[in-house]
């Protein structure tokens, strides 16, 4: 019981802070209204999590492994404590590295041995996820500009920038599901569940981006940098570009980083403001999100397992 419980607390806060990565440049661009975005998640990350998912359940179960149920729900309870936290300040985390932070410091509380080689793996695609999201949305841009400017019409110019944000929005969405919702479903598949399970953990994400993710979303999509429709529809193409990669490697990757990244990327290439202060503020987050989860994963583990 306790597992189920801490699994869905960590749906919920995954919700709460990375489904402002998924929409937040569409509602902060005001081109997609916040009641629509959390449906667009709800639809969205159902689906990424039941068709898109399997290579990044399987890293996240691998690492898992050797642990018990109670364990387990210690170990989605203090990522999803981390989180929450993060939430609360209006800063976009890494619900994936609290997550591994949190298995690491488990795994160390209970001396079992941790697999370092996978660990690596993840920490390199965590530094590499945001540059290479930079790189490919300004690849975007330089390309989708030039056929914007092809179109006179102004009403045809403002619909086609609507879609193209929208099936971006998308695609971020059901990147959210394949990638970080598969993470909780990899520990939960660890100790044998099957099922619709993985619908139940989505309609918990949903809930908690509808009753919390709003302050976090006008960070990622208004305080980083200020978006207009292109750079919006850019940004959120190439950070979707940049994880849906990595889901085919079966790394879990943030997608947090990968739009910060190309946020701040794009932005800059641009010549655009960047609110360095802001920025900072996400990265130290990065850092110490999932020192945190480990560390907590590692105290609860100690004292209750």
């Amino acid at each position: 019981m306790m597992l189920i419980t801490a699994a869905l607390f960590m749906a919920w806060a995954i919700g709460a802070n990375d489904s402002a990565k998924a929409v937040g440049t569409a509602v902060g661009s005001g081109v997609i209204g916040f009641k629509r975005a959390v449906l667009l998640i709800g639809i969205f990350t159902t689906l990424g999590a039941l068709l898109g998912g399997s290579g990044v359940s399987g890293t996240v179960s691998g690492l898992a492994e050797g642990m018990g149920a109670p364990t387990l729900g210690l170990v989605l309870f203090s990522a999803a404590v981390a989180v929450t936290i993060a939430s609360l300040w209006g800063k976009p985390i890494s619900t994936t590295q609290s997550l591994i932070g949190a298995l690491t410091g488990a795994s160390l509380a209970l001396g079992l041995s941790v697999d370092w080689g996978t660990l690596g793996r993840i920490t390199l695609a965590w530094v590499l996820s945001p540059i290479l999201a930079a790189l490919t949305a300004i690849v975007v841009y330089r390309l989708y500009s030039p056929v914007l400017k092809r179109i006179k019409c102004l009403k045809n110019l403002e619909l086609t920038q609507r879609w193209l944000i929208f099936t971006a929005a998308s695609f971020s969405a059901f990147n959210l599901g394949a990638n970080e919702l598969s993470n909780v479903a990899g520990i939960l598949e660890s100790l044998g569940f099957d099922g619709p399970f993985k619908v139940v953990l989505a309609l918990m994400l949903a809930i908690g981006a509808l009753t919390f993710s709003y302050e976090v979303m006008m960070t990622v999509g208004r305080d980083l940098s200020p978006l207009g429709p292109t750079s919006a529809f850019s940004s959120q193409l190439g950070a979707s570009l940049a994880v849906s990669a990595a889901n085919l490697l079966g790394l879990p990757v943030s997608s947090g980083q990968a739009i910060i990244g190309a946020i701040s990327g794009l932005s800059a290439y641009k010549g655009e403001h960047v609110n360095v202060r802001v920025l900072l503020g996400i990265v130290r987050g990065w850092i110490l999100g999932p020192l945190a989860a480990g560390g907590l994963a590692y105290l609860l583990v100690g004292l209750l397992a």
